[in-house]
C-alpha cells in the first residue's frame, strides 16, 4: 500500500469538517481588506493628501517595521498596499498554521488518525491531506484577495501579484507547521510554535526593511513583499517561497518517517511526580492549560501598545495635513488630532485583545470535544462551579492581556510626549474597554453553554465590531447597527469623558451573559449542542 493512500478522502473529510471554517476565513480576511482599500480612496483624494501621506509615513522607521517597505507610496494604490498588507499578512499567517495543525497533529493527538489508519490509509496520508486542505484555502483566499484589491485603486495584475504572494505566504507556513507537528506532541505547541515562527519571521522582515539590507531575505514575509507591489510589480521573488514550500513538505516526511505515530521528535517533559495544589481546582487547572496564551497575547499586544504609542507625534503631523484623516478619526470640537488618534488606536488594540477573549470563552469546549470533560464529570466536580472556573480564568486573562496593550501604549505615549500624565492618560483609555471584552466572554458563554455546534458565533461577531469600530468612521453606518457592538457603547477616550453608568451596563450585560451559558451548560448533555 502506498504511504500516501487514502488522501483524497481525507482531504474530503477535512473539507467537509471545514465548510465553515474556512469561508469565514477567507470572507472575514477579504472582507477587511476590500473595506479598508475602498477606505483609503475616500481619505486620500487628492495629490497633496497622497505626498503628505508618504513623506510621513515613508520616513517613519516605526510605520516601516509595522507594514513593510515604502513602495509606491506616492501613488493611490501604493497606499491601500500598505494599508492592507498587514492584515493581509496576520491573517493567512494565523490561517494556515491554525488549519494545518488542525488537521495534522490535533488529529492525532485526538486519536481519530489511529482509527483511520487502521483502514487503507497510508502513513503520510493525513500530513499530505491536512496539506491540501489548507493549500485549498490559501488559494481560496487568494482569489477573494484578488477580487477584493482589484475593485479598488489597483489595477488587476497588481492586485493578482499581491494576491499571489500571499496565497505561497499561506504555503509556507503550513509547510513549517507540518514540519513542527512532527516535533511537538501536543497541536497547542505545534500551533504556539508557528505562530512564534511567523512572529520572529516578521520581526526578522522588520529589521531588514528599516535597515534595507539583506535581512529581508531570512523571513517568508520579506520574500513575498519583495515584490514591490505595485509599482515594480516582479513575480521572480516568488520563486523563493514556492521553492522553501517543497523543501520543507521533503522536511516533514523525512521527520514523519523518523518518529513513532501519535508521538513527536522532541520528548514531552516528564510532569512533576505530584501535582501542585494549584491543579487541585478548576481554576487552577484551566490556568495551567492557559497560562501560555495569556503570556503570548500579552507579549503580542506590548509590542503592539507600544508601537501606536510611539506613532502619536507623526500621526499628529498627518492628520494637521489630511483634513479627511482628521474626519475619519472623529476629531470633536475641543478635541486634540492626538487625542482622537489615541482614540481609534485604544479601540483597534481592544478589538484586538477580543481575539484572546473569544479564543479564551472557546476554550471550554476542547475538553469537551476531546471527551475529557466527562471524565472530570464523572467524580463529585459540579458542572457549573467547571464553567465558572473556565469563565473566570478567560475573563482574568483578558484582563492581563488587555492590561499588557495598556502598559505598552501609556509608556510608549508617555515617552514620545515627554510627558508622564498623557502616559496615564492612554494608559487608563485603554483600560476602558475591559467591560466590552467581557461582554464578548460572556456571549461566547452562551454559545458554548446551549449550541457548542455554533462556536463560529464569537469570531464573527468580532469580525463585526472590529469593522464598526475601525471602518465605522467611514462607512458610517445606521445607528443601531453600530449599537450592535458593545464597543460602540465605550466612550471615545481620551477624547470622551468615561462614563460610569454605561460600563457598568456592560458589566452587568457580561454577567447575565455568563449565567445564562451556565444555565445552558447545566440542561444541556455533555457533548450535544
Amino acid at each position: 500500500m502506498s504511504r500516501f493512500a487514502g488522501t483524497a478522502a481525507l482531504v474530503r473529510l477535512a473539507l467537509r469538517r471545514d465548510r465553515l471554517r474556512i469561508p469565514l476565513w477567507v470572507l472575514g480576511i477579504a472582507g477587511l481588506v476590500y473595506a479598508s482599500g475602498s477606505a483609503v480612496a475616500g481619505v486620500y483624494d487628492d495629490r497633496a493628501s497622497i505626498d503628505a501621506y508618504a513623506n510621513l509615513v515613508g520616513g517613519s522607521p516605526m510605520t516601516v517595521a509595522f507594514a513593510g517597505p515604502p513602495v509606491g507610496l506616492h501613488t493611490l494604490a501604493g497606499i491601500v498596499v500598505y494599508e492592507t498588507s498587514f492584515t493581509a499578512v496576520v491573517g493567512v499567517a494565523l490561517m494556515a498554521v491554525m488549519t494545518t495543525t488542525r488537521h495534522t497533529r490535533a488529529e492525532e493527538e485526538s486519536g481519530r488518525s489511529e482509527l483511520l489508519r487502521s483502514t487503507e490509509v497510508g502513513r503520510h496520508a493525513g500530513g499530505l491531506a491536512g496539506l491540501v486542505t489548507c493549500g485549498i484555502a490559501c488559494v481560496a483566499l487568494g482569489l477573494a484577495l484578488w477580487a477584493a484589491l482589484a475593485s479598488t485603486a489597483m489595477s488587476v495584475a497588481a492586485a493578482g501579484l499581491f494576491a499571489a504572494g500571499m496565497t505561497l505566504l499561506g504555503l509556507v507556513l503550513a509547510a513549517v507547521t507540518l514540519c513542527l507537528a512532527q516535533l511537538f506532541t501536543h497541536a497547542r505547541t505545534a500551533t504556539g510554535a508557528g505562530v512564534a515562527f511567523f512572529a520572529v519571521g516578521y520581526v526578522v522582515r522588520a529589521a531588514g526593511d528599516v535597515r534595507e539590507d539583506w535581512l529581508v531575505w531570512l523571513s517568508p514575509v520579506g520574500w513575498v513583499q519583495a515584490t514591490h507591489v505595485p509599482t515594480e510589480n516582479r513575480w521572480w521573488p516568488l520563486l523563493v517561497p514556492l521553492a522553501a514550500t517543497v523543501l520543507l513538505v521533503w522536511l516533514a516526511v523525512v521527520l514523519a518517517e523518523r518518529r513513532d505515530f501519535g508521538g513527536g521528535l522532541l520528548p514531552a517533559r516528564p510532569g512533576r511526580p505530584h501535582a501542585p495544589w494549584s491543579l487541585t481546582g478548576t481554576v487552577g487547572l484551566a490556568w495551567r492549560l492557559q497560562r501560555g496564551a495569556v503570556l503570548g497575547w500579552s507579549v503580542g499586544l506590548l509590542l503592539g501598545g507600544a508601537l501606536t504609542g510611539g506613532l502619536g507625534s507623526a500621526m499628529q503631523d498627518m492628520v494637521e495635513e489630511n483634513p479627511t484623516l482628521a474626519e475619519y478619526l472623529t476629531v470633536t470640537e475641543g478635541a486634540s488630532v492626538l487625542d482622537s488618534y489615541l482614540a481609534t488606536m485604544v479601540l483597534i488594540l481592544a478589538l484586538t485583545t477580543g481575539g484572546y477573549a473569544v479564543w479564551a470563552a472557546g476554550h471550554t469546549g476542547v475538553d469537551e470535544s476531546d471527551g475529557r470533560l466527562e471524565l472530570l464529570l464523572a467524580g463529585p466536580l459540579d458542572r457549573r462551579r467547571w464553567m465558572l472556573g473556565e469563565l473566570f480564568v478567560a475573563g482574568a486573562g483578558t484582563v492581563v492581556v488587555l492590561l499588557a496593550a495598556a502598559v505598552g501604549i501609556g509608556v510608549a505615549h508617555g515617552a514620545v510626549t515627554d510627558d508622564a500624565g498623557e502616559g496615564w492618560r492612554a494608559f487608563t483609555a485603554q483600560l476602558a474597554y475591559l467591560p466590552a471584552l467581557l461582554v464578548l466572554v460572556g456571549l461566547v458563554a452562551v454559545v458554548r453553554g446551549w449550541r457548542p455546534g455554533w462556536s463560529f458565533v464569537g469570531w464573527v461577531v468580532l469580525a463585526f465590531c472590529f469593522v464598526v469600530g475601525w471602518l465605522g468612521g467611514l462607512l458610517q453606518p445606521p445607528e443601531w447597527v453600530a449599537d450592535l457592538s458593545p464597543f460602540s457603547h465605550v466612550p471615545r477616550v481620551p477624547v470622551d469623558r468615561v462614563a460610569d453608568p454605561a460600563l457598568a451596563g456592560l458589566l452587568l450585560v457580561a454577567v447575565a451573559l455568563a449565567a445564562v451559558g451556565v444555565v445552558g451548560f447545566r440542561r444541556r448533555d455533555v457533548g450535544v449542542g
